[in-house]
């Protein structure tokens, strides 16, 4: 596992927020309730998303440079609340790392193998991650930088299949705010505004990792932005094929416009190409919270060797991905209805602000500049 000395490079670092921020959200629809506009909803969430993670987060980075998130907050509030309020984020990053391991568990079944049992492709998903994590955080940026390009690759190929293919039709998009600003700020609050965007909160645990310690903002507000275009490609893409009607309705549009598309007869039935883009950033999505509750733990219990917290930290995230929900529709709603409200809300935005207050309060308004 990482020393202290291990490093992670920029490039690197937009490579992995990227496929981090798509996530299970390439796959499940984002801001359909606004319909059509429901690339207004991806955009506007994006900017909050960059303009809180700059300000907020990377005030606070700059505040603590050399600690990650559990850390730093024992220095602001002090060490009994601070370790608390850490153990609550130790919490929620398992947590979330299950559900994220529920969504990918369910969408898999759901798609291609429904005879397989949940917890065989659980399991299997949750080995790699381990082992990866295991390897360390510079190998994690490296691999992240790989599957990057490769998701790039494939999204290019989505998005040109669609363009040229004869049952996209662009029309479909229009018209803009055709029912007015109503159901797109509905589509926002709160379920769009704290996913994905909000979850950037993990990101806090890796940013004293960075080579180039100045760059963080730039490169997680870039990386936000830039997989904010790819969420609007493939919502283009699920609009303009399927219509809204039936995108919205879809549980996994995307995987459905592929299964449609067709180009000259010659090249169709493309769904295999979005199970590809699912198990990557499903991938890196599970495996950054797993890794972020690894260092949470380490951080708070003194543990040194953090390798030794992989697996039960691992067992942990499995036993609740079988056991926090009976069903796809009841995992989706309670993703939808209560988390955001009770979890996302509280931990991505009402904490850090009160951090950020009670940091610069202690340091006279002043923060460090970063190395």
């Amino acid at each position: 596992m990482d020393s202290k000395t291990a490093r992670i490079g920029p490039l690197h670092l937009f490579a992995w927020i990227t496929l981090f921020e798509l996530g299970s959200a390439v796959v499940i629809p984002v801001g359909m309730e606004a319909k059509q506009d429901a690339w207004i909803v991806i955009v506007i969430g994006c900017l909050i998303g960059m303009a809180f993670f700059g300000g907020v987060f990377g005030t606070l980075y700059r505040l603590y440079p050399e600690l990650p998130l559990t850390a730093y907050i024992r220095r602001i509030v002090g060490p009994v609340p601070g370790w608390l309020i850490g153990f609550g984020y130790l919490l929620y990053f398992i947590y979330i790392s299950g559900r994220n391991t529920r969504d990918f568990s369910d969408l898999l079944t759901a798609a291609v193998y429904d005879m397989t049992p949940m917890f065989a492709i659980a399991m299997f998903m949750l080995l790699v991650v381990g082992y990866v994590v295991r390897l360390g955080i510079e190998v994690f940026g490296r691999t992240a930088f790989l599957f990057f390009l490769f998701s790039c690759f494939l999204f290019l190929f989505i998005v040109t299949l669609a363009v040229f293919s004869d049952m996209s039709q662009a029309n479909r998009m229009l018209p803009v705010l055709g029912e007015g600003w109503k159901p797109v700020l509905k589509a926002l609050f709160p379920t769009n505004l704290t996913f994905p965007f909000g979850e950037m909160v993990v990101m806090t645990m890796f940013l004293p990792y960075l080579s180039k310690g100045y760059k963080a903002v730039g490169v997680g507000v870039s990386a936000m932005a830039f997989s904010a275009v790819l969420l609007c490609l493939a919502t283009f893409v699920n609009i303009s094929v399927l219509g809204i009607e039936i995108a919205s309705r879809a549980t996994f549009p995307l995987f459905t416009s592929l299964s449609r598309l067709r180009l000259a007869e010659m090249i169709q039935r493309m769904d295999s190409v979005v199970l590809f883009l699912l198990v990557i950033t499903s991938f890196f999505k599970i495996a950054t919270f797993l890794f972020a509750a690894v260092l949470a733990a380490g951080d708070l219990f003194g543990v040194r060797n953090l390798r030794a917290l992989i697996m039960p930290i691992g067992l942990i995230v499995l036993f609740l991905s079988l056991t926090m929900a009976g069903s796809l529709t009841e995992h989706l709603q309670e993703g939808l209805k209560i988390v955001p409200y009770y979890l996302h809300l509280p931990l991505q935005f009402g904490i850090p602000i009160l951090l950020l207050i009670i940091g610069l309060i202690r340091r006279g308004g002043r923060p460090a500049a970063s190395s």
